[in-house]
């Protein structure tokens, strides 16, 4: 927390540690400690299941109201993205977590379930001071929508029209088990049109086909921007 001298009064600062910092013993240690070093019910399972829960129902309030234009497939992208494994370990590393967890291994998983698990043991402790902190760090106006559509599809439907299918390989892979890159190239009638990366084959699946959009001169026009009011 952090005192304002202008008015006297005590506001939290809106993080994970924070969220830590409110939790009781033994709530807090079972918070971060991953099953694979302990009994289920002395671990974080059942809390990363709560956690887990609360966070994609709030975010999914968020994005509702974030986006009134879009339809249910593209809410379920940007809601995906946003708690997405990969996005929530990033949120945990940013601030320190996995210095904290107690695992057999830290990895992207390990810490994502954690911050899933501190948000659970959190919200039966104080569930406002939760959505305050899922308001403020998991914000789909900062969600570029552009990255989120289905490029794959929209080639394959660009090429169907013309009587053409693309195929994907991958190319390569490279990176530490943890964090691999891959990179996949797209193919129309035999030759390779373009080529992408991504930490997923699919993620660079997805690259590759935009990128042959793009060279295609088939890209679909960008939406125009609207106004949006996170929570409103």
């Amino acid at each position: 927390m952090w005192h304002s001298p202008a008015c006297g009064k005590l506001y939290y600062i809106v993080s994970i540690r924070e969220l830590i910092g409110i939790l009781p013993e033994p709530l807090r240690q079972r918070a971060l400690t991953h099953p694979s070093v302990a009994d289920p019910y002395d671990s974080n399972g059942r809390l990363e299941f709560l956690g887990d829960s609360i966070l994609g129902a709030r975010v999914a309030e968020l994005v509702f109201h974030a986006y009134p234009e879009l339809l249910e497939g593209d809410l379920t992208r940007i809601r995906a993205h946003l708690v997405r494994k990969s996005s929530l370990a990033e949120v945990g590393r940013s601030e320190g977590i996995e210095e904290l967890i107690e695992s057999s291994v830290i990895n992207d998983s390990v810490i994502a379930d954690t911050v899933e698990a501190i948000i659970g043991a959190a919200y039966l402790i104080d569930p406002e001071l939760v959505y305050r902190t899922i308001d403020e760090i998991f914000n789909p106006a900062e969600v570029d929508t552009e990255e989120l559509r289905d490029w794959k599809t929209l080639l394959q439907e660009t090429l169907q029209a013309e009587g053409l299918r693309p195929t994907y390989r991958v190319r390569s892979k490279h990176g530490p088990p943890h964090r691999p890159e891959f990179v996949s190239a797209v193919s129309v009638n035999g030759r390779e049109v373009a080529s992408g990366r991504g930490h997923s084959i699919k993620e660079s699946e997805q690259a590759a086909a935009r990128a042959a959009l793009e060279i295609l001169g088939a890209r679909p026009s960008v939406r125009s921007p609207v106004e949006i009011h996170v929570g409103a």
